[in-house]
């Protein structure tokens, strides 16, 4: 059931949080100093973060992507970005010969120590994307061969009889998906060890995103449709009854909903997403007679920590 605000007219509801979150900012951070102090080309495994306009205006500002340390010429710099790399990864670059930036987030890298302490006779359950490089990454560092990777409740149902098994988290999760995902687990494995959940971040904005949903008509993400944090944002609105649309720019909006624009729109933003593309998405509304307003629950506007 929508909660529209007590207020008329056309209004604009900026979820809050919103945009890049300190893990984000801290790898942007490391690419602007590293570039500052080595020059142009400055090597970067895979992205830097899942944004595709961001991924190009760092290409265009001298980063070379690559999706191997083997491409990075022997002694250069290479930096890791904020997904993380598996152990493996890490040693090839050193072989090489490589300056090593590590941009990973904190928190990634947190599961990937506590990855790292299992021993060869426990067992992990990944919840995450396979394929997805923070998984992997996680994967990477993993103290033991005997892993799965979670991603459906079918898939948590189906697993085999496991003994104290420890379950980590892709940090870019649905919130209320990994509560489902533990239950099942909770149930087959009552000895199931809990090490880790979504991050913070990913948390609060969602909890922003279903509390704009609820009171809008449409809520329009910005971000990239490779970035798992955003379509999370999407599939949140769509989960609180809201039409909602991810789209890496305003520019991008379809012009049937341009021109039927709803009287009350929620905007939000991924974690991966610069804070030009939500300023000028604010502005494009704006310029159409809508009055913003910040908006979220108190938990999801806690102040966050910045690495």
């Amino acid at each position: 059931m929508k909660d529209h605000p007590a207020a008329t007219g056309k209004i604009l509801l900026l979820a809050a949080p919103r945009g890049f979150c300190g893990g984000v900012r801290n790898a942007v951070a490391a690419f602007n100093r590293s570039l500052a102090e080595r020059g142009a080309p400055l090597h970067v495994l895979h992205e830097l973060v899942h944004n595709r306009l961001l991924t190009a205006e760092l290409t265009r500002r001298g980063a070379v992507f690559v999706e191997d340390v083997s491409a990075v010429p022997p002694g250069a710099a290479v930096l890791f970005g904020a997904h993380g790399v598996a152990a493996l990864t890490t040693s090839a670059a050193r072989l090489r010969g490589l300056e090593i930036i590590d941009a990973t987030c904190p928190l990634v890298r947190r599961l990937q120590e506590a990855a790292a302490r299992l021993t060869p006779d426990d067992t992990l359950i990944m919840l995450g994307h396979r394929g997805h490089p923070e998984v992997e990454g996680v994967i990477g560092h993993a103290g033991t061969r005997r892993i799965f990777v979670v991603e459906t409740p079918d898939a948590a149902a189906g697993l085999p009889e496991l003994k104290t098994p420890t379950v980590l988290v892709q940090t870019t999760l649905n919130h209320t998906a990994v509560d489902a995902l533990f239950q099942i687990l909770k149930r087959r494995f009552p000895d199931l060890r809990r090490g880790g959940d979504i991050c913070a971040a990913s948390r609060r904005r969602q909890l922003a995103v279903e509390f704009i949903a609820r009171r809008s008509d449409l809520t329009v993400i910005i971000g990239s449709r490779h970035s798992s944090n955003a379509n999370r944002l999407r599939e949140t609105a769509e989960a609180a009854g809201c039409a909602a649309i991810l789209i890496d720019r305003i520019a991008e909006l379809p012009e049937k909903i341009r021109n039927r624009l709803p009287d009350r729109i929620g905007l939000s933003a991924g974690a991966s997403t610069p804070d030009d593309l939500i300023r000028e998405a604010a502005d494009f509304f704006n310029s159409r007679g809508f009055r913003p307003q910040e908006a979220g629950p108190d938990e999801a506007g806690e102040r966050e920590a910045v690495f």
